[in-house]
């Protein structure tokens, strides 16, 4: 018998709001999809202003963590500055919850905060 596995892709979307790019993530972000948030980031600019909209992300493993660090650290010396948003509660939050990146990472409960803080 033949098993089908229901894994939700990443889904990105990109968009500029008031000279703040918005990076939009949706699915899953794991090993088989670090490529693309690079990608994202990399459009944006180390030097760049970014949100990083992470309240429809269903799940994230260290692969895509350790992305959102390098991509962090990036910016942060090019002058650049990320801040992600991110739900208050669920399986994403608490990820950066219990390995200590909410002291690392300015990580806010939505986009509208984020934009805020980056303003």
């Amino acid at each position: 018998m033949k098993s089908e596995l229901n894994i939700p892709e990443l889904s990105i979307a990109s968009s500029r709001h008031d000279g703040v790019h918005v990076v939009e993530l949706s699915g899953e972000l794991d090993l088989r999809a670090v490529g693309e948030l690079e990608t994202a980031l990399a459009v944006a600019g180390e030097a760049a202003r970014i949100c990083l909209d992470l309240t429809e992300l269903q799940f994230i493993d260290s692969t895509g963590l350790a992305t959102i660090v390098r991509g962090h650290q990036a910016m942060s010396s090019a002058g650049g500055r990320l801040v992600v948003a991110c739900r208050g509660e669920g399986a994403v939050r608490r990820t950066f919850e219990t390995t200590g990146l909410m002291v690392l990472l300015t990580v806010v409960d939505d986009r509208a905060a984020a934009l805020q803080t980056l303003g």
